[in-house]
C-alpha cells in the first residue's frame, strides 16, 4: 500500500496539464514553420549535394544501395515539399489536423536520418547527433506527454536499428576477409568498445527524452502557476469591487432611510387621533423602512463576505463533501442519489462559502422536491472553452410555466414555509463568478439546474 502511494505520487509529480489550442498553434509555428521551414530546406539541400555530388558512401556495399537511396531521397523531398507548403498556411487547418502531420512528418525524418546513418558510417556518422535535434524538435511540437514520449522513443529505436543493420553488414564484410590471431583480438577490442559506445549513445537518447519531458513539466507547471496568480488576482479584485460598491450603497441609503423613519415617527406622534388614516399610512411608511434598512444590513453582510479569502477549489471533492452533508451516509429521507462526475474536473478560482452555498441550496430544492421514492441525480463535467457544467437534476412535480420567469426573483417562493432567498443567492453568487444558471422543467417529470462557471476568466475574457 505504501510503494503504491509512492508511485501515484511519482505520478502526480511528473505529470503536466494539457495546454490549450491557441499555445499548441503557438508552439507549431514556432517549430514548425518559423524554425522548421528554413531549417528543412537547408537540410534537403545538404543532403542533395552529399547524395548526388559526393562520395557519402565508404564502402561497395553502400555503393550499391546508392541507387534507391537516391530515389527514395526524391520522393522524401516531394513529401517535405508538400509538408512546407501545408506549414506555410496551417492556420487554415484545424489543430487535430496540423498535429497529425507533425506526427507523420516527425516520424518520416526519423526513419530518414535512421537510414542517413546506416549509409553514412554507422557509430562512426555525425548524423547521430541529428537525432538529438528531433528528440527536441518533438518536446515543443508534441506537447501530448504520451504521444511526445513514444515519439521519442520510437527515435530512438531507429538510431538503434540503424546501427544493428550497419554492424551486420560490417559483420558480413569480415566473414569474407582472412584473420590471423592478431586481427581477431584487435577485432574483439573494437566490437567491445563499439558495444558500449552503442549503450552511452543510446542511454543519451532516452536520457534527453526524460530531460524534455521535465523541462517541459517544469514550464507548465510555471505557466499553470502564473496562471492561477492572475486568475486568484482578478477573481479577489472582482469580489472586492462588488463588495466595496454593495457597502457604499448600503452605507449611503442607511442614512436617508434613518431619517424617513425618524420624520415618520415624529408625524406620528403629532397627528395623535387627529385622523384616523394617516397613522396607518405612517405605520406602513415606517413598516417599508425597516424592511429596507433589513435588506441593507443583509446586502453589508455580503458585502463583507465578498471581502473573503478567494481559493483554487477541487470541485469533485467539495461536490462529494456537500453531497455528504445533504444526503448522510445513513439518511431517512428515501431519496436515491445518482451521481455523474467526470473523471478530471479543472479547478474553480473562488470562495469556498459561495460555491458550498451554490451546491448545498440548491441539493436541499431538489431533495425536497424529489420526496419519498424519487430521485436526485448531480452530474458535473467540463465542457469547452474552459466551462464547467453543474446539473443538478430531481424527479419531483415540475414548475408550472407561469412561475419559471420568477423563479430567480427574491422573495418568490413556492413553498409554504420558503423565504424566497434561496435561488436569488444561487444566481447571485453564480453570476459574480462570470457563471451563468437556467432552469429546465416539465410537469411530473421533475426540475433541472444547469450551472456554468468560466474556469479562467482570463482565457474566457480573450476568447469572447
Amino acid at each position: 500500500m505504501f510503494a503504491l502511494d509512492n508511485i501515484k505520487r511519482f505520478l502526480r509529480l511528473v505529470s503536466t496539464s494539457s495546454i490549450d489550442s491557441d499555445q499548441q498553434y503557438r508552439r507549431l509555428k514556432l517549430m514548425e514553420r518559423d524554425i522548421g521551414v528554413p531549417v528543412k530546406i537547408a537540410v534537403l539541400c545538404l543532403m542533395a549535394y552529399f547524395l548526388f555530388f559526393s562520395e557519402v558512401f565508404p564502402n561497395e556495399r553502400t555503393k550499391i544501395a546508392s541507387e534507391p537511396v537516391q530515389q527514395l531521397f526524391l520522393g522524401y523531398v516531394l513529401v517535405n515539399v508538400g509538408a512546407i507548403l501545408f506549414f506555410l498556411f496551417f492556420n487554415r487547418w484545424p489543430l487535430r489536423v496540423v498535429h497529425w502531420v507533425t506526427l507523420v512528418m516527425n516520424f518520416i525524418d526519423g526513419l530518414v536520418v535512421s537510414a542517413l546513418v546506416v549509409i553514412t558510417g554507422g557509430l562512426d556518422s555525425m548524423i547521430y547527433w541529428v537525432f538529438i535535434v528531433l528528440i527536441v524538435r518533438n518536446a515543443i511540437s508534441v506537447p501530448i506527454p504520451v504521444t511526445q514520449i513514444s515519439m521519442n522513443l520510437l527515435t530512438t529505436a531507429g538510431y538503434a536499428t540503424a546501427i544493428f543493420i550497419w554492424k551486420g553488414w560490417i559483420v558480413q564484410e569480415q566473414l569474407e576477409v582472412p584473420k590471423t590471431l592478431e586481427d581477431v583480438m584487435a577485432q574483439s577490442l573494437e566490437e567491445e568498445y563499439e558495444g558500449s559506445l552503442f549503450t552511452i549513445r543510446v542511454f543519451f537518447l532516452v536520457l534527453m527524452t526524460a530531460l524534455c519531458y521535465g523541462v517541459q513539466v517544469l514550464f507548465d507547471r510555471d505557466r499553470q502557476a502564473q496562471l492561477d496568480a492572475r486568475e486568484y488576482a482578478l477573481r479577489r479584485e472582482q469580489l472586492r469591487s462588488t463588495g466595496r460598491l454593495a457597502a457604499e450603497i448600503a452605507h449611503r441609503l442607511k442614512n436617508p432611510l434613518a431619517i424617513i423613519n425618524n420624520a415618520a415617527f415624529t408625524m406620528q406622534r403629532n397627528l395623535g387621533d387627529m385622523d384616523e388614516s394617516s397613522p396607518k399610512q405612517l405605520d406602513i411608511i415606517r413598516g417599508e423602512v425597516d424592511r429596507s434598512d433589513m435588506i441593507l444590513t443583509e446586502l453589508m453582510g455580503y458585502a463583507r463576505l465578498s471581502e473573503g479569502r478567494v481559493e483554487k477549489i477541487d470541485v469533485k471533492q467539495e461536490l462529494k463533501s456537500v453531497l455528504e452533508e445533504v444526503f448522510p451516509p445513513e439518511h431517512t429521507f428515501g431519496v436515491q442519489v445518482n451521481e455523474n462526475l467526470s473523471g478530471v474536473l479543472p479547478s474553480l478560482m473562488m470562495q469556498r462559502a459561495h460555491l458550498r452555498e451554490i451546491i448545498l441550496n440548491l441539493l436541499v430544492n431538489a431533495r425536497e422536491a424529489a420526496g419519498k421514492g424519487g430521485q436526485v441525480t448531480v452530474s458535473c463535467q467540463a465542457s469547452r472553452n474552459y466551462m464547467i457544467e453543474f446539473r443538478i437534476k430531481d424527479s419531483g412535480p415540475g414548475v408550472p410555466k407561469n412561475q419559471r420567469e420568477q423563479i430567480f426573483e427574491a422573495y418568490f417562493t413556492t413553498k409554504e414555509k420558503g423565504t424566497g432567498l434561496g435561488l436569488a443567492i444561487v444566481k447571485q453568487n453564480t453570476e459574480l463568478y462570470g457563471g451563468k444558471i437556467r432552469m429546465e422543467s416539465e410537469l411530473g417529470k421533475g426540475t433541472e439546474f444547469i450551472l456554468t462557471f468560466p474556469t479562467r476568466t482570463l482565457l474566457q475574457d480573450s476568447l469572447s
